[in-house]
């Protein structure tokens, strides 16, 4: 029971402090039965009845302020519990393999951090108040048995046959809820497509109008599986009050008979049973609740496995970060890594691949669509762990407790890079230096750097990667990796890059790897090198037009 593990270990307030005032609400809510009972029976008592009227009044208030501190005392750990394991996953999440985030999509963890978690949210209160019914159902239960021992086995019997038969109608419930639940989930990915792809399918009507009738038979799908749950569930809920009107005239038509009953015993029964038919239905009403709930907890903790599967097979990185590693080289020696599809079956391999790269240098790598370059990137940084061969440094391997610090050798802007709006990891910022940084990239009409972030990051891709290149050069890293960044500038823009730029670092000490098509500058580079169905060949820049 996952939802039972969550509250057990994730939640770290007392389970007395919070259970206890539950359990003080529902035994004032059961003696309330006992009193109205007994003020009935004494009608014509006054004395009596000041003396009842002023224990109901009690019991009233300890049932509404026990409940209070319940309820809010659990929202309180709930979402304490709930903040702890969110920020536990993602700690994890960004320790973890490159490769886990690229295949497990941002759909599947938005949904369940997100999502799961706010379903999780949602069911405490519920679940503490049908914790709470369950206590007033155990003492209007006791209270009949203690009027009359048949009218208890009646009750009970009437009771836990339809306690029984609600709950095997409800496991077809749970699959149709599952079900919808997993369609959601695939609403979001095809909601997805049609935000990030909203140029491609708004000039292209046929790509379009697939999309929207997919995502039609989606919600479809789903529309019947909720749709399905709910007629069940309404048919559960009228078997169950039906079962109570039965039980009410079995109690008044049949106990007189089958048992010698007073006619005030079968009154007293009468009320105790309609009394317990609001916590019965609340019990039984928070499965629905119970079921998701349950399901959400077990998503969450399937995607923690799953992170922490990733993270004991490949590279990750510890939250201890070395002293920074001096290099006159780094490279790759016999390294080999494959793409695999769910299956596990190779879709494309790069390698084996022997690289070294010298201090200072200026490298262009160049290559077709797909030949493997971004592969070869993220090898060379240690985001992808190879299947063979190894990273070295100074032509030593790699030892797998120094990746962390080796990664903080690189300064890196990816061809799809994300634009932070805040300098994240830059202590003490000069504003005045950040724009004129901006000023030398030509930005100074477009963006400020204002209250520690850019007042404006809503530019063109070309205009973006000029930000993330004052970002990158802010880190001040020994090594600058630039995927295909000249891509998106302007020609003028493109010339100051190689003629100005690149030199400009590499007079300062840095090693610099750029990812380019641009042969009319390989001159600038020391080397160029060829990647070619993920193997690479080096030729002269000398020899190229």
């Amino acid at each position: 029971m996952k939802l039972l593990d969550f509250f057990m270990h994730e939640v770290e307030a007392p389970k007395l402090s919070t259970i206890l005032p539950a359990v003080i609400s529902g035994i004032a809510n059961g003696m309330v039965l006992g009193i109205i009972n007994s003020a009935a029976a004494l009608l014509y008592h006054p004395e009596d009845q000041v003396r009842l009227f002023f224990l109901f009044i009690s019991c009233l208030v300890l049932y509404v302020v026990a409940r209070k501190i319940s309820l809010v005392r659990t929202t309180i750990a709930v979402e304490e519990a709930i903040r702890r394991m969110r920020m536990r996953i993602v700690d994890k999440l960004r320790q973890t393999d490159l490769i886990f985030v690229e295949n497990s999509g941002r759909s599947e963890i938005f949904t369940r951090l997100t999502h799961d978690a706010n379903v999780i949210s949602q069911s405490a209160v519920t679940l503490i108040s049908a914790a709470q019914a369950t206590i007033v159902l155990l003492s209007c239960l006791l209270y009949i048995a203690w009027i009359s021992l048949p009218g208890f086995l009646i009750t009970i019997t009437f009771l836990g046959s339809a306690v029984a038969i609600y709950l095997i109608n409800y496991k077809i419930i749970a699959k149709h809820i599952n079900l919808s639940i997993q369609k959601e989930g695939e609403f979001f990915d095809s909601l997805n497509h049609t935000l990030d792809g909203f140029k491609e399918i708004k000039i292209n009507s046929n790509k379009s109008q697939d999309l929207f009738e997919h995502i039609e038979t989606i919600s479809i799908s789903t529309q019947d599986a909720k749709v399905e749950a709910g007629k069940r569930l309404v048919g559960s809920s009228m078997f169950a009050q039906t079962s109570f009107y039965i039980l009410i005239a079995v109690t008044i038509f049949a106990l007189p008979i089958l048992s010698i009953t007073l006619i005030d015993d079968v009154v007293k029964i009468t009320i105790a049973i309609l009394f317990l038919s609001n916590p019965l239905e609340m019990v039984v009403g928070a499965m629905p609740m119970f079921t998701r709930a349950n399901v959400a907890v077990a998503n969450v903790y399937l995607l923690e496995e799953e992170i922490d599967a990733v993270r004991a097979s490949g590279y990750h990185s510890g939250k201890e970060i070395a002293s920074p590693i001096y290099f006159e080289s780094i490279g790759l020696e016999g390294v080999c890594f494959d793409y695999k599809n769910s299956d596990g079956d190779k879709l494309f391999s790069v390698g084996p691949v022997d690289l070294t790269i010298k201090r200072g240098e200026l490298v262009f790598i160049v290559g077709g669509n797909g030949s493997g370059k971004s592969t070869l990137l993220k090898l060379l940084i240690a985001l992808y762990s190879p299947s063979k061969g190894h990273l070295h440094v100074d032509h030593i391997s790699l030892e797998r407790s120094a990746i962390q610090s080796y990664r903080e050798l690189f300064a890196i802007i990816f061809s799809d890079f994300h634009l932070f709006d805040r300098l994240y990891g830059l202590k003490e910022v000069d504003p005045h230096r950040v724009n004129q940084f901006i000023k030398t990239m030509r930005l100074q009409d477009k963006t400020r750097y204002v209250d520690g972030k850019f007042s404006n990051a809503n530019l063109s891709t070309g205009q973006r990667k000029r930000l993330a290149y004052i970002a990158a050069t802010l880190e001040d890293k020994p090594i600058y990796i630039f995927d295909e960044w000249a891509a998106d500038q302007d020609p003028e823009f493109r010339h100051y890059f190689y003629e100005q730029l690149l030199p400009d670092l590499k007079n300062k000490g840095k090693t610099i790897i750029a990812v380019t098509h641009d042969d009319r500058f390989f001159s600038v580079a020391d080397r160029v090198i060829k990647v070619d169905n993920g193997r690479l060949t080096t030729f002269d820049p000398a020899h190229c037009s």
